[in-house]
Order: structure tokens, then C-alpha cells, then sequence
């Protein structure tokens, strides 16, 4: 609402109005020797309605709407560069798993090892869901999320 009055306040036939509109019933209520509890109602629901088109408010709205669930800048800097660490050292994995497999001094056990060596921490599988039993046992570990039958996927 603050966003769509001062949008109004802008042009100045607009701003005219909304002045010439705060002289109302409501400009000149000076409650005196009343009682707490009325005078927090009347802060409370006697208010003027301010003439803010709802087109005006809607389309404010979608604006912020927008905005928000754009992502952050710098979350999306992280996640691309995160991104390129992990093609650069999966690019630098295969390379020399290739240069191991074409050297020929080397048995196929060792080759296998240094091969496996070279690719670790490439493939990131993520979580497993493993539903859980009656009992409440049920396999655990690292990258197993232990899980009710409803959120199975």
C-alpha cells in the first residue's frame, strides 16, 4: 500500500486528491475524557479508506512477487562456481584416469586402484529414503534418510 501511495504521489494532480481527500469525517476526531479501551478501537478500525486503485496494488504485487523469487545474486555466483570446481576436477579425474589406463608398467590391480583413486569424490549419488518399520529399524548412515511410508518418493 505504502509502494502504490507514493506511486500516486508522483503526479501531482493525483497527490492534490489524496490531500483534498484527507479532509474527512475522520480528520478531526479528538477523543477526549474517553476510556482507553474505546480509544484503541478507534486507533484500531476508524480509519479512512485511502483511494488506491486495487489495478495499482495488484500489479505492485506481482512486481514483489517477482522480485522474490528471483534467486540472490550472490547464491547463484555460488552455486555456479561450485558447479565449475566440480566439472574442473571431474575434467582433471578423467584425465588422468586416462593416462593411467595407457601406461603399460603398471598391473591391471594398480591401474584399477589408482583409477578408482583419481575418481574419488566425483560421483555424489545424494540421499537414499529408506522407509521406516514398525520397530523403528530400519538401515541408517551416511546419505540414508530414514523416513515415514507417506514421504516415500
Amino acid at each position: 500500500r505504502t509502494l502504490a501511495l507514493g506511486t500516486m504521489m508522483l503526479r501531482q494532480s493525483k497527490a492534490k486528491a489524496l490531500v483534498d481527500a484527507s479532509y474527512n469525517r475522520f480528520a478531526w476526531n479528538d477523543p477526549e475524557n474517553l476510556p482507553d479501551w474505546f480509544q484503541d478501537d478507534e486507533n484500531r478500525y476508524y480509519r479512512p479508506q485511502l483511494p488506491i486503485p486495487q489495478g495499482l496494488i495488484d500489479k505492485i504485487k506481482a512486481r514483489q512477487l517477482k522480485l522474490a523469487e528471483r534467486p540472490i545474486a550472490k547464491v547463484a555466483e555460488a552455486r555456479a562456481r561450485k558447479s565449475k570446481r566440480a566439472k574442473d576436477k571431474l575434467r582433471a579425474g578423467k584425465k588422468k584416469a586416462e593416462s593411467v589406463a595407457q601406461s603399460g608398467e603398471m598391473s591391471e590391480a594398480l591401474k584399477l586402484k589408482a583409477i578408482s583413486k583419481a575418481m574419488r569424490g566425483q560421483a555424489n549419488p545424494g540421499k537414499t529414503y529408506v522407509v521406516a518399520r514398525k520397530g523403528g529399524s530400519a538401515r541408517s548412515g551416511k546419505g540414508v534418510k530414514v523416513v515415514d511410508k507417506r514421504l516415500k518418493c
